[in-house]
């Protein structure tokens, strides 16, 4: 059973995880035209996915968490508390990180340095004056390079030099920077190879095993079904359905089902 079982493991190494405190609430989130009544928990220690038909609204939904869609209106909160999230630095200060699917425009500065890019959403944190502390900026960098495996030529390279999977590396290493505690990775491994797609995965499970809490968009539903301990499915902007890993409707036929519309007994 070596072609059967195999592969599937090595594509998604998942690993056993253990729900811990409520990181994320959103209650009542709405926005005109794009979401109703969105509400979910994320807890530490878990990955929850995120599945839908394209416009589902999922991205929308973590637009508007992060403050780059202002016409929402809800509630969000962060470890218990009432956080006001107007602008994305609102939500970098909340501790929340948003690794956007639109890597080329929203994620890295492509002429500019591997080192630079990596300490883009830092840069609050390491202002000393003017001036950024570039000794601690090489240490780190270098740091990163080694546990993402982030293949370069040097660390002063352009980022725009770098194949796509260690781009979306150094977009994961430069958010994992900040120190969140909630990592929100839209479509994580869209456009990669295969052995990016698995190092991508085990940052997830770094991150999860670190007290982390992971929210993953994904139109992949092996992805979804191999990374995720609960998944919510949503259409046209509501949510649908919300299935744990251990429930029987934990397959593709539900997932999609659902997608489409369509109720879950």
């Amino acid at each position: 059973s070596y072609m059967v079982g195999r592969p599937l493991d090595m594509l998604f190494p998942k690993e056993e995880t253990h729900q811990g405190e409520e990181m994320l609430r959103v209650e009542d989130l709405c926005s005109p035209g794009l979401l109703y009544h969105v509400n979910f928990t994320a807890y530490a220690g878990q990955i929850l996915g995120f599945s839908g038909l394209v416009g589902a609204g999922r991205t929308e939904t973590m637009r508007a968490i992060f403050g780059i869609d202002q016409n929402k209106t809800g509630d969000i909160y962060v470890k218990g508390k009432k956080v006001s999230i107007s602008k994305p630095r609102d939500a970098i200060r909340s501790n929340i990180a948003f690794l956007t699917e639109d890597r080329k425009r929203e994620g890295l500065i492509l002429d500019a340095s591997v080192k630079n890019n990596l300490h883009l959403a830092t840069i609050d944190k390491d202002v000393k004056g003017l001036f950024l502390d570039d000794k601690k900026l090489a240490v780190r960098s270098k740091e990163n390079l080694e546990s993402y495996r982030i293949k370069t030529p040097s660390i002063e390279a352009p980022v725009g030099t770098l194949s796509g999977g260690n781009q979306q590396k150094v977009v994961i290493a430069k958010w994992v920077n900040t120190n969140a505690d909630i990592y929100i990775f839209d479509e994580p491994t869209r456009g990669i190879d295969v052995g990016a797609k698995i190092e991508v995965y085990h940052v997830m499970n770094d991150l999860v095993r670190s007290g982390k809490c992971v929210i993953m968009i994904s139109s992949e539903l092996p992805e979804i079904l191999g990374m995720s301990d609960r998944v919510i499915v949503m259409r046209h902007g509501r949510i649908m359905a919300e299935i744990d890993r251990n429930s029987a409707h934990f397959n593709q036929e539900d997932i999609m089902r659902a997608s489409w519309g369509g109720r879950l007994s």
